[in-house]
């Protein structure tokens, strides 16, 4: 159960960071060190400001692996932000690289879990 809490709030964090995504694509549309741009790149800059803590705390508390495996989501969240923000297209392509993106992260995970189980079993033995 503590497990998945980590993920969620892993993938809080990584959407969060994501968002920082749309406020860089919006300053790049805005002349530089405009109002706008400048309040643009100050969003982002705080978006990773919070995100480099908050990835400094999961990574304490879930094995690193797991976590860098999980970054890979925000491919996902990319399409996601694109879509609604930027009425970019969501083509099968892209849902195809999304489904085999989910599966790598699900392999790692799963695998990271089976190597915790051995790893415990052996220690187990070994007493």
């Amino acid at each position: 159960m503590k497990k998945a809490r980590y993920l969620i709030i892993l993938h809080i964090i990584l959407a969060l960071f994501s968002v920082s995504g749309i406020f860089s694509k919006l300053a790049a549309g805005e002349d530089m060190l405009s109002r706008k741009w400048i309040l643009y790149y100050g969003t982002v800059l705080l978006f990773l400001f919070i995100y480099a803590i908050a990835w400094q705390q999961i990574i304490k508390k879930m094995p690193i692996v797991t976590a860098y495996a999980n970054k890979a989501a925000m491919v996902i969240w990319g399409i996601i932000w694109g879509y609604i923000f930027f009425g970019e297209a969501v083509t099968i392509k892209k849902i195809i690289g999304a489904i085999i993106i989910i599966a790598g992260v699900y392999l790692v995970v799963t695998g990271d879990e089976y190597a915790e189980d051995e790893a415990l079993n052996e220690k187990e033995d070994a007493k």
